[in-house]
């Protein structure tokens, strides 16, 4: 799943739709059986309230809020934010033409391409199709922003995590799901947390509660860090993840432990489902 780096270059990469119009919207026939079905696949609204929201909007500006991106969009008489979640393997391209989606899977499994004023398109394709898009009046009205925590590179984030770590509802679990909790750090999911944790030589089974605030403030920085090195090197690709231009990244070539069989230090990496999740961490180097 794409995290906040991965995120956070799409959204760079996509500026090159700022100050276009969405003249038309088409959506899959997958997306319409799903809602026929009463399924809201991919597309969280009627899709004829989606169309209407979107069609004939001019696209002011991008922005992003931990793993969501949105659209700022806005007519004569309203302001919409689009916003979209890449789930498990969704992507955004913007090119003149489907053929010029490099990987087939990418191409076949369009669900909503937004038909640009500049001749161009933006296309939401996903693999899978975990990922959402929807509209909103307001990011006020969407709760998981709302309750989301502060960005990592703001002044406020380090206090709120280190706050909301030690808070009695988080004492008692381990620090690897607290650290996936939006609302204690942002952007924060399965390949973050094992290599920051890593870094921070904590282990992820540590209750939150036994850390002592030294050790938490280091691995606040390490947070930081490995979103800094992912966002230098294009992200994570694993297998799904794409840029808008359907490039990959590099930052799996620099994982410490994250699906490793050895730690940098030659250690043999330990694999555990932690919140659901296969974790990955070393025994010796971690504590």
């Amino acid at each position: 799943m794409p995290e906040l780096p991965e995120v956070e270059l799409v959204k760079r990469e996509l500026k090159t739709v700022e100050n276009l119009t969405i003249e038309d919207v088409k959506v899959s026939d997958k997306v319409v059986e799903g809602h026929n079905a009463g399924k809201l696949t991919i597309v969280k609204e009627p899709v004829d309230i989606f169309i209407e929201n979107t069609k004939n909007m001019d696209i002011l500006s991008l922005g992003r809020r931990g793993k969501y991106l949105y659209f700022i969009l806005q007519n004569d008489h309203q302001v919409k934010y689009l916003i979209g979640h890449l789930g498990m393997s969704g992507a955004f391209f913007h090119l003149n033409s489907l053929d010029e989606i490099v990987e087939h899977n990418f191409k076949v499994h369009w669900h909503v391409i937004f038909y640009l004023s500049d001749g161009s398109m933006l296309v939401y394709s996903d693999i899978r199709r975990f990922g959402e898009l929807r509209t909103i009046g307001k990011l006020s009205e969407f709760l998981p922003v709302v309750r989301m925590a502060p960005e990592y590179d703001t002044e406020e984030a380090k206090e709120h995590f280190l706050n909301a770590v030690k808070s009695p509802n988080n004492a008692a679990k381990t620090i690897k799901s607290v650290l996936m909790d939006s609302t204690v750090v942002t952007g924060v999911g399965n390949i973050y947390a094992a290599e920051s944790l890593y870094s921070a030589k904590i282990l992820p089974t540590r209750k939150a509660g036994n850390i002592s605030v030294k050790r938490l403030e280091g691995l606040y920085q390490e947070i930081v860090d490995v979103f800094e090195l992912s966002l230098s090197h294009g992200g994570s690709t694993i297998s799904d993840y794409r840029s808008s231009t359907g490039g990959s990244g590099e930052m799996q070539n620099r994982f410490q432990v994250y699906q490793c069989k050895i730690c940098p230090a030659g250690h043999d990496i330990t694999t555990k489902v932690i919140a659901g999740r296969n974790t990955f961490y070393c025994t010796k180097c971690q504590r």
